[in-house]
């Protein structure tokens, strides 16, 4: 790495640090040394910023080059500050219009300040970047990042909030909060480990635990085997192709609720299946395992299968319309069954379209609630319990906030012992490949 490189890294770098502890200050964590964390980091960055205009040896700024990109750094940083400015009491009361939104304005304060300091340090570090003799030096890491496509990291600026605040800062407020004692509203005690300790000495979270691991098991082996010979067979240049892989992937345009009822009435003892067999003559047939607290997790499954197996046909049917077509006659000449032609080479060619369809699945399983909730709500008794639903119920039925965090903290652990060893094998071996 260039010496260069090294100093506007490490400035960009302490900038999104900065950033980071803001995010923690901000998402209920409220020690004093995080509330300020993010201005100390900047202090190091003004200071580089500083002794690269010193190593320089000289400012220009009519003639800077970039002086336009630093003005329009300084423009962003005046409006932050103008943001910052209305959530201040004495321009509330000067603009007394300003009070109406008084909540919006304290909530974007602490963000505002610091956009402020970080667009001017952008502004000075620009001045600083554009005095250098550019026919001597190539753009360095600080100018492409706030210069080169300048217009599409903008325009990508409201979608990085909301990963950010969404996602980032909901799951970092939830987890810190499963750490508390908070009941109806959230509470900043920490508590320690005492909701997760609760948690895993719930028999509840023991029955939902079992049942996510039954119905996870069963919706990847048959998911993925029904889905591929489905997929197989359509391949075949099967007449009405098109009508059937509509009627197969319908299904899936329903709702987990309509598939819900739809197979609740089906497995009804009194109106489905059960009814429709003993009409025939068959009156000691049995088959109610919505009724029956030790398989109703498989009725819930039969449906979870009936909905989202054609997706994932479809999934694999594009994967096997991608395989060249030399393959497969290549593989007729030399005499290779079929059946060993798709087991040794189309199925080790389809790896990324399995990845795909296993996190696609394995997110589906995860979070599967409101199939239970139509299907069973749970029953009978709490035979068909599932984690999502315990968090649900934690958090609104039982008015334990912290409880469901941490429930939905389990959840997002699993989630990522899931994907972490699935993106390995997509891009891991990839690159090392």
């Amino acid at each position: 790495m260039p010496k260069q490189a090294l100093p506007e890294r490490f400035f960009i770098g302490s900038i999104l640090l900065a950033f980071v502890m803001l995010v923690l200050a901000t998402v209920g964590i409220k020690s004093q040394i995080l509330e300020n964390a993010q201005f100390l980091i900047l202090l190091p960055s003004l200071l580089l910023v500083i002794w690269m205009g010193v190593k320089t040896g000289r400012l220009e700024i009519f003639t800077n080059r970039l002086r336009k990109y630093a003005t329009g750094w300084l423009i962003a940083a005046l409006t932050s500050a103008m943001v910052w400015s209305f959530a201040q009491k004495g321009t509330q009361l000067a603009l007394p219009i300003l009070k109406d939104l008084r909540k919006v304005w304290n909530t974007f304060e602490p963000f505002a300040l610091f956009a402020t300091a970080v667009f001017i340090l952008f502004c000075l570090v620009l001045l600083v970047i554009g005095t250098r003799d550019s026919d001597l030096e190539r753009p360095g890491y600080i100018e492409s990042s706030l210069v080169n496509n300048l217009s599409s990291k903008i325009a990508a600026v409201p979608m990085a909030f909301t990963a950010f605040g969404i996602f980032i800062m909901a799951t970092l407020w939830t987890v810190y909060h499963s750490f508390t004692n908070s009941r109806l509203l959230p509470k900043s005690e920490l508590i320690g480990f005492g909701q997760y300790e609760r948690l895993w000495s719930s028999d509840r979270w023991y029955v939902s635990i079992e049942n996510l691991a039954i119905f996870g098991v069963g919706s990847l082996v048959f998911s993925l085997t029904i889905g591929f010979m489905l997929a197989a067979l359509l391949d075949q240049k099967t007449r009405f192709e098109n009508t059937f892989r509509t009627i197969f992937l319908y299904p899936f345009a329903l709702s987990f609720i309509i598939t819900g009822l739809i197979w609740q009435w089906i497995l009804n003892p009194d109106h489905g299946v059960q009814k429709v067999v003993r009409s025939l003559g068959f009156d000691n047939f049995v088959f109610n395992p919505l009724y029956n607290a030790d398989i109703v997790i498989y009725g819930v499954l039969i449906a979870a299968l009936w909905q989202g197996t054609g997706f994932i046909m479809c999934l694999m049917l594009a994967g096997l319309r991608g395989i060249d077509q030399e393959i497969w006659m290549a593989a007729r000449v030399d005499g290779i069954p079929m059946w060993k032609t798709y087991l040794r080479i189309v199925i080790p060619m389809m790896r990324p379209v399995f990845i795909t369809t296993l996190v696609i699945i394995s997110a589906g399983i995860i979070k599967v609630y409101d199939l239970i909730v139509a299907q069973t709500s749970g029953g009978p008794g709490l035979a068909s319990e599932v984690p999502a639903k315990y968090v649900f119920d934690y958090m609104f039925g039982h008015q334990n906030l912290a409880q469901g965090f941490a429930g939905s903290t389990m959840m997002l652990v699993s989630v990522l012992i899931v994907l972490i060893p699935l993106a390995y094998l997509g891009f891991g071996r990839r690159k090392h490949g």
